[in-house]
């Protein structure tokens, strides 16, 4: 294992600089210098059941000297079918492509850890939610990269030795933000449409790094989804913060929760150890069981992942997981060799 002044030179050259210490333990257990297994072939077939895939792992493979990468974190389908990025890069916050892989367009507002990365609303007027953990800014952008506004936490609301370090938001039909702060205080702060700040709950009860958070609309009461991940589990809540239920998934260190139809999709960032590249995506039912690990071995029959294997191909540490119209996902990636997103094309 690195001695601890080499982990602080390894989270500085990842761009996490001095917040490494605020982190969860797992987010900065990492190696200095990770290697994948084996080399991966351009294109191969993942999943199980009726959830398998073509996995194009050069789907960005045209422009990426002009947009260099350090990490990708999340990704969206907007209202103009365009996929839209997070990412920690000298040059952009934020990168915009075409389902073919190539960048359209990027935008750059001075973020330090472009983190959490949420739409809201439909058309024209739709809008980006953009957490930095890093700084603990939680930006409005429109489609075009413009500034809308900021919201701002109180200080107070901050216990003492702690800061903010948002890591995701999802917007309800009403216009109210909620927002996670997953690597900070493991609160969520739930604000109206104006920006004024309703209440905030869950915290280190409940939490274990409060990593995503998203609106799930599919039963008759609209409620959050929101993950634990260093605990391996994910929750639900009520737009109140009433706990609901919660939902395990030993052995799946999973990001944020994203609703594609009946299913609901997690990108696995790590399975065997935060110290090698590994990780996949899961994919549950409506009841919430585990249906297919792209890039993992077979879940059927199991309660308990701990045993599941890596491929040790198709991903290095995914870090989110956005659907299109066609049922094909698109998979950004937290510190991979400076990687552009992985597609899965659904077969």
């Amino acid at each position: 294992m690195p001695k601890p002044d080499n982990r602080r030179q390894f989270l500085r050259k990842a761009g996490l600089g001095a917040t490494a210490a605020l982190l969860p333990l797992a987010y900065s257990s990492c190696e200095e210098e990770k290697t994948p297994t084996k080399t991966a072939p351009p294109s191969r077939i993942v999943g199980h059941g009726n959830f398998t895939y073509e996995a194009d792992l050069k789907w960005n493979s045209g422009n990426t000297a002009a947009h260099p990468v350090m990490h990708c974190h999340e990704m969206v389908l907007d209202s103009r079918g365009r996929l839209v990025c997070s990412t920690v890069s000298e040059k952009a916050d934020v990168l915009v492509y075409n389902k073919d892989g190539k960048i359209l367009d990027s935008f750059k507002h001075g973020l330090v850890e472009p983190h959490g990365f949420t739409k809201a609303g439909e058309g024209s007027d739709q809008t980006f939610w953009l957490t930095d953990s890093e700084s603990g800014r939680v930006i409005n952008l429109g489609l075009d990269g413009q500034l809308i506004r900021e919201l701002d936490v109180p200080d107070d609301l901050i216990p003492e030795g702690k800061q903010f370090k948002p890591t995701e938001t999802t917007v309800a039909s009403n216009g109210d933000v909620y927002v996670a702060d997953g690597y900070g205080t493991n609160l969520i702060f739930h604000f109206d449409g104006q920006g004024k700040l309703v209440n905030s709950f869950g915290g280190p009860d409940h939490f274990d790094c409060c990593h995503g958070i998203t609106l799930d609309e599919r039963r008759s009461t609209p409620e959050l989804l929101i993950t634990s991940r260093a605990a391996q589990n994910f929750q639900r809540w009520s737009l109140n913060g009433e706990h609901l239920q919660t939902h395990e998934l030993p052995g799946l260190q999973i990001c944020r929760p994203v609703i594609s139809g009946a299913e609901t999709l997690f990108a696995v960032i790590v399975t065997t150890s935060w110290w090698h590249y590994d990780g996949m995506v899961a994919i549950l039912d409506k009841d919430f069981n585990v249906l297919s690990l792209p890039g993992g071995s077979s879940p059927v029959g199991l309660d308990n992942y701990n045993d599941v294997n890596w491929d040790g191909e198709t991903f290095m540490n995914p870090h989110d997981v956005c659907a299109d119209e066609d049922g094909n996902l698109y998979v950004p990636q937290w510190y991979s060799g400076r990687t552009h997103p992985v597609r899965l094309k659904r077969v």
